[in-house]
């Protein structure tokens, strides 16, 4: 009976922890679950002036400039021929799970694609 109730509090336990990671990143099911398990190897470094509120704010069409201004400097950018990556999120080694956010912009310097998700590595 007592190995049931520290089961059924466990499970309590974790959903509440689950909830409050889709909550504070305003994640989906999947990534609230898998953040939640992969708390303890979770490595993510943010950006300095980095706010949830505020990349939520970021359209696409926006230029580098407006999200420069919204966002500040990223952690780093990725330039290639026809698009950039601002990575405002990044892991803090090669192998570390972390909490994704990327904003790509096309080859006129047009926000393309935000991308927001917890990354398992």
């Amino acid at each position: 009976m007592k190995f049931k109730k520290i089961i059924f509090l466990s499970l309590c336990l974790f959903f509440l922890m689950m909830i409050v990671n889709m909550v504070r990143f305003q994640y989906g099911i999947s990534d609230g679950f898998w953040r939640t398990i992969m708390t303890p190897f979770e490595g993510t470094v943010w950006a300095p002036n980095f706010s949830e509120s505020k990349f939520n704010q970021v359209m696409i069409l926006m230029n580098q400039s407006q999200v420069e201004a919204l966002l500040g400097n990223p952690v780093r950018k990725e330039c290639g021929i026809d698009l950039c990556i601002w990575v405002y999120a990044t892991q803090n080694s090669g192998t570390a799970d972390y909490d994704q956010r990327w904003v790509i912009f096309d080859d006129k310097g047009k926000v393309r694609e935000k991308r927001k998700s917890f990354f398992i590595d």
